[in-house]
């Protein structure tokens, strides 16, 4: 996984020397997905597994750090993009951590009213992973049927894609560079799985739902604006 990760990430910095247009930066983002068959499998593991008592109210967003790169080819941007995300949750006697890792393909369509602006709907194709580690927040000793130092490990990955729209600002920082800001508004939606390995039963937990991604850009070569 994170090995396709930093291929995908490999592929904008490709386009960046490969086309005349190119462009490659950093992003911030979230992600709204679904927690509660996560929340629902954390409180059975504290209740019934351990020795706790509470619920766990985990809540949406997952966030994400990243980077991307691309160029504009004719008409059309084509690029890669990587990312890492996590979250940790806590109670009474159990602790849980998420790490996640996406890999993408980029491609877009972008028009320019003005030369400091554009509006590019666009679309990302790629793999996406992640891993849930749950265990007791302390050792103990046995207690009845209970186990001290209690451990599960949850995996799975799926292929998926998020249809978006991205909006660009850019200012000329030379005759020859340019800095973009950007913000880009999707949806992420699994095209198979997820498939899981690790400790059964799995959660029922994806990363369907709507994403956001703000993030800085710069630009090797002049931009030229686009118009229908």
């Amino acid at each position: 996984m994170v090995r396709f990760t930093i291929r995908a990430g490999a592929i904008g910095i490709l386009c960046l020397a490969a086309t005349c247009l190119g462009y490659g930066g950093f992003e911030f983002g979230t992600s709204f997905v679904d927690v509660n068959g996560l929340n629902q499998t954390l409180t059975v593991l504290n209740r019934d597994e351990w020795t706790g008592s509470y619920e766990f109210n985990g809540t949406s967003p997952l966030w994400w750090l990243g980077g991307h790169g691309g160029g504009q080819v004719g008409v059309v941007t084509l690029g890669g993009s990587g990312a890492i995300g996590a979250r940790v949750d806590h109670t009474d006697s159990l602790g849980s951590e998420l790490v996640a890792l996406r890999g993408s393909f980029d491609a877009g369509y972008p028009y320019a009213p003005l030369d400091w602006f554009w509006v590019r709907p666009c679309v990302d194709v790629g793999l996406a992973g992640w891993f849930l580690y749950a265990h007791s927040v302390e050792s103990g000793t046995f207690v009845g049927d209970f186990q001290p130092n209690f451990s599960r490990g949850y995996g799975a990955w799926t292929i998926g894609a998020a249809p978006g729209l991205e909006v660009m600002g850019r200012w000329s920082s030379s005759p020859e560079s340019f800095i973009g800001v950007f913000a880009r508004a999707s949806y992420f939606f699994a095209l198979t799985g997820p498939e899981w390995f690790g400790d059964a039963p799995p959660p029922e937990f994806g990363l369907n739902g709507f994403a956001v991604q703000v993030g800085m850009r710069l630009g090797s070569t002049p931009y030229r604006a686009f118009r229908i």
